[in-house]
């Protein structure tokens, strides 16, 4: 009897010992929300603030695995709290987030309170994270993205303007850059031959800049306005995956994410350089729900 007693004295040290210094997180949440891993990623390295007050930049991002995981550290008035997020593709408009805390010079009194039912500490921390999702979601419901699968991205000629900036600036670029090119086409009266488009000739993924051409597809003329700003190229059709976008347009490259997961589900290889043709004026129509865009990631 003394011998069972001793082993369930060992036991349940060990099992505390575990719990309270070696266990890796304080506490865990799971949750699911819409979007593909890329989104939900770029989303989390983009959340700045933690608490009621969107002004209170509390929260920096410390590490990162491209569109795996993230590490931050929340700076809060008598702690600071660790985050350890990872996400798993449910597939590519569902992502699964884990989401890890420890609680800094606090750790174990938590851990023991976690023990008696929920703290104050958990309920802050899924109230957080919960509305975190909420603003993942209603993200997501502001454009549709349905994936046709394998596709061609169409040959063209055309006249473009390059520009280099970040992902989240690449529609206020466009619009830069069409006030430049499109007087200049109707001035020389150059016969637009299809819808602009933007093609992304670089994209660094880890610091999310871009280098790109807006152009418009045009017919063959012998005379074009091409000087040190406007350029004249032409491509070659090229097999892509292929997907269909509508929303307003400074969301479209949420579509990327989409089809890039898609590849990496089905072992496609693909190039991350996506081409968008848009086929809404945003001057002329103002609801932006029923704007579309065609999306190609080209295939390797």
């Amino acid at each position: 009897m003394k011998r069972i007693v001793v082993l369930i004295l060992v036991i349940l040290s060990g099992l505390s010992i575990w719990y309270l210094f070696i266990k890796k997180y304080d506490y865990q949440v799971s949750f699911t929300a819409k979007g593909s891993r890329g989104s939900v990623y770029h989303q989390i390295v983009g959340w700045e603030s933690w608490g009621k007050d969107p002004k209170v930049k509390n929260i920096t991002t410390m590490d990162t695995t491209l569109f795996e995981g993230v590490v931050q550290q929340v700076k809060l008035s008598d702690t600071i709290l660790d985050l350890e997020w990872t996400l798993e593709s449910v597939n590519d408009s569902i992502t699964k987030i884990k989401v890890g805390a420890i609680s800094g010079k606090h750790a174990i009194a938590n851990r023991l309170r976690i023990l008696a039912g929920e703290s104050p500490f958990t309920r802050s921390l899924k109230n957080e994270l919960k509305g975190f999702g909420k603003g993942v979601n209603k993200f997501a419901g502001n454009f549709r993205i349905l994936i046709e699968g394998e596709s061609e991205i169409p040959a063209v000629e055309y006249l473009y303007v390059s520009s280099t900036s970040n992902r989240l600036s690449k529609a206020a670029m466009m619009m830069q850059t069409n006030t430049d090119l499109y007087p200049k086409i109707i001035e020389n009266q150059v016969k637009v031959n299809g819808a602009p488009f933007v093609k992304i000739k670089e994209w660094n993924t880890v610091d999310d800049t871009i280098k790109f051409d807006f152009g418009f597809p045009i017919k063959h003329m012998d005379s074009l306005p091409i000087n040190s700003l406007i350029r004249y190229d032409k491509s070659p059709a090229k097999k892509a995956l292929k997907a269909t976008f509508y929303g307003n347009y400074r969301n479209s490259d949420q579509a990327w994410f989409a089809l890039i997961q898609y590849a990496e589900e089905r072992n496609i290889l693909i190039e991350k350089k996506p081409l968008e043709i848009f086929y809404n004026n945003p001057m002329q129509d103002g609801n932006a729900s029923q704007w579309k865009a065609e999306i190609f990631m080209p295939l390797k």
